[in-house]
């Protein structure tokens, strides 16, 4: 359940750099899909947490970053993309994005009017760590 609302937490941090005419509508819906403890593989305390996050049409989320390796699934849609070190770039649905640990991220964009983006996103994290720390 801590988990969960980890990833309500990332919703809402996307959700306030969302304009308020957005508001209505969640800018940023994420859904807890897997958490699974990898102690007995890794031999310390890891956990894999797994979740889907829809995209409002002309949603952009804020900074933060991640404590752990992220890996990310375009399901549908398209996402812009900018992290730190590198120029903003567009993943559509089929590719695929990795986070360094502690890197900033810088925004997400979806830039389709009309259409929701989905993503997959893969945190590995230590056990009670949060998934997404927020940047000013």
């Amino acid at each position: 359940m801590k988990r969960w609302r980890k990833l309500m937490t990332i919703s809402s941090l996307f959700a306030a750099s969302v304009p308020l005419s957005m508001q209505p509508q969640e800018a940023f819906k994420a859904k807890e899909l897997l958490q699974k403890d990898l102690q007995a593989y890794a031999g310390g305390e890891l956990v894999l947490s797994v979740g889907e996050i829809t995209i409002a049409p002309g949603a952009s989320g804020s900074r933060h970053r991640h404590p752990g390796p992220t890996f990310v699934y375009v399901l549908e849609g398209a996402v812009e993309i900018e992290l730190e070190g590198a120029p903003a770039k567009v993943y559509r649905a089929g590719e695929t994005f990795y986070e360094d640990p502690h890197q900033l991220h810088i925004s997400t964009k979806n830039g389709s009017k009309a259409e929701p983006a989905r993503i997959l996103v893969y945190h590995l994290s230590h056990k009670g760590e949060p998934l997404t720390l927020a940047e000013r």
